[in-house]
């Protein structure tokens, strides 16, 4: 996954980077873990994986919208996983896609 995205409020860039990089919740990864693996602390294998499949949700989102620009607010249960405190006006650019 060497995908790059923008994540911006208005026109302040929050984050510019691969997707993989993006800022996530520890509590989300910890939450995730503990459904995939029974895990509340999981290793860097684990976490890893739980990345990979946070991702993968955000990716699938563009896929199944077919856009490259979604606002955070209108998916608040899929993509409560960033790590801003406030996920208001927050938009995510998918700028690149390298399968």
């Amino acid at each position: 996954m060497k995908e790059k995205i923008i994540i911006k409020r208005g026109n302040s860039i929050l984050y510019d980077g691969t997707i993989l990089d993006m800022p996530i919740k520890e509590e989300s990864i910890i939450e995730r873990s503990m459904e995939v693996f029974g895990d509340e602390d999981p290793c860097v294998i684990h976490m890893s994986f739980v990345v990979k499949e946070l991702v993968t949700d955000l990716l699938d989102i563009f896929e199944d919208n077919n856009t490259t620009l979604l606002n955070v607010s209108d998916y608040p249960d899929q993509l409560s996983f960033i790590n801003f405190d406030d996920l208001t006006n927050i938009t995510i650019e998918l700028v690149g896609r390298n399968k």
